[in-house]
């Protein structure tokens, strides 16, 4: 079973992992999403947790399925 704080840095792990596939900088993304350079980076570190809405507005922009940042499956595994 995983912890809270483990569930939180595998989401900003997949968060940053998107992103830099993506090509978006991280100042750049924060902005897109409307949240400061900085609760962006603890996001990705784990330090913070991603609100429901604030993960909506990630796959939002990302353009991938919310599934992609909020559980452990792959996107393939998502697109089926």
């Amino acid at each position: 079973m995983r912890t809270k704080q483990g569930e939180m840095k595998r989401i900003g792990a997949t968060i940053r992992a998107l992103r830099e596939a993506h090509g978006w900088r991280l100042g750049k993304f924060a902005t897109a999403i409307e949240v400061s350079h900085s609760y962006l980076a603890n996001i990705e570190a784990g330090r913070k947790p991603l609100t429901p809405e604030l993960a909506r507005r990630v796959a939002d922009r990302l353009q991938v399925p919310l599934a992609a940042i909020t559980t452990e499956y792959t996107l393939e595994e998502i697109a089926g």
